[in-house]
């Protein structure tokens, strides 16, 4: 079965970027994968995957409708779908729901086959907020005949939001998948050495979505009974950005000591601050259309045997298990946050058990889990028609 896939980003880490990798290395073992990327994201794509055939159009998701720029950039790509010498193809999957979604479903009109779409959290639904984007978009999704969120939060907001543009499509949210447990074995992750300053940590980039204004006010509850906690916070930041003054400010005002942004940093350095953490907090909020699509970053402190403290919000409820692999509360809920990490912090044993449960979790939520998923929903979608395209 050959598959064409859009793509959205490669350029730079991303939640497109790491799905993309773990999806396609997964699923090319069930199907023949033709990739279309960005003419910016060639070379890296000829990197990530050798040994695949790839088609570089003019853009695929760095444009919109509501610039000049944007009408050339996606006027540019549908001429190139046109000119193309396609055949065989039996799906056309993007990896992205706009404007990824939009040259897919061009390419699936062209070659006369199944769009497919997947949609990662914010890029689903901020589409709503202008005219013609919205318009193109919900066209898009009319006319998708299978859609695939990485989460069920995600499937919910866009119902809320393009509910009327879904009525055809079959919507089969398909769980981000992970490797991160593969590069920490198990005995690290189940042996965690006890630091006699608690360490919580938070890796995101600094903005408010990510919610670390919230997690620093959980944190000042925690510091007033655990003086000895430390807050580490791993994350690109802009020191002259509003936000990160906010939380400057606020811990001036609340003379709160042993907060450290760390800011972007090493693989190596990445991996000493979750060995030498205690609870890993994370505490995402929905900001206008901006929200947290799944929560990757849940998967990967359970690969070193963290439990976790995160919000009730987007598509987090799918990456952490309530009272299992660790504490979900709602968004505003700064008391509860700090109650919770708290209660992880003083009990070795439930941190420890949810922990190990978060590890198990991560191992269970692997590429090849997806992979497998999605290739049953290809299949069920083509139905007794998919060996004409085989």
């Amino acid at each position: 079965m050959k598959v064409a896939y859009i793509i959205p980003y490669l350029q730079k880490s991303s939640g497109w970027r790491t799905h993309t990798i773990g999806l396609i290395q997964a699923i090319r073992q069930y199907v023949e994968p033709l990739l279309f990327v960005s003419e910016e994201d060639l070379l890296p794509a000829r990197s990530l995957f050798q040994g695949l055939p790839i088609h570089s159009l003019p853009a695929t998701q760095q444009a919109s409708l509501q610039s000049m720029t944007g009408w050339r950039k996606l006027a540019a790509a549908y001429g190139s779908i046109r000119r193309a010498n396609l055949d065989g193809i039996a799906l056309v999957h993007s990896l992205e729901a706009y404007p990824t979604g939009l040259v897919g479903s061009w390419l699936a009109r062209r070659v006369g086959s199944p769009h497919v779409i997947t949609t990662h959290g914010t890029y689903g639904v901020i589409w709503h907020n202008s005219r013609l984007d919205r318009w193109a978009y919900a066209n898009v999704l009319r006319n998708t005949a299978l859609i695939c969120p990485v989460s069920n939060g995600t499937a919910q907001i866009m119902r809320q939001y393009f509910g009327d543009a879904l009525g055809r499509a079959k919507i089969h949210p398909i769980l981000n998948g992970n490797d991160f447990y593969k590069s920490v074995s198990v005995g690290e992750a189940a042996h965690r050495p006890v630091e006699s300053k608690p360490v919580i940590l938070t890796v995101g980039d600094l903005k408010p979505r990510k919610g670390q204004h919230i997690s620093l006010a959980a944190f000042a509850k925690v510091k007033a009974k655990i003086p000895q906690a430390e807050y580490h916070l791993v994350g690109h930041f802009d020191a002259d950005s509003v936000y990160y003054q906010q939380l400057k400010n606020y811990i001036a005002d609340k003379q709160l000591e042993d907060v450290i942004f760390l800011g972007a940093i090493s693989n190596g350095e990445l991996r000493r601050q979750y060995q030498q953490a205690s609870v890993f907090v994370l505490t995402p909020q929905q900001e206008g259309l901006n929200f947290e699509g799944f929560g990757l970053v849940y998967l990967e402190a359970g690969a070193y045997g963290l439990p976790v403290v995160a919000t009730i919000t987007g598509g987090v409820p799918d990456a952490v298990r309530q009272n299992e692999t660790g504490y979900l509360l709602e968004p505003d809920d700064v008391s509860g946050i700090a109650q919770a990490i708290k209660t992880l912090l003083s009990d070795p044993e439930l941190n420890n058990r949810m922990g190990q449960a978060n590890r198990r979790w991560a191992e269970t939520l692997t590429w090849v889990r997806a992979a497998q998923e999605q290739y049953r929903a290809y299949q069920d979608l083509l139905g007794d028609n998919r060996q004409a395209y085989a």
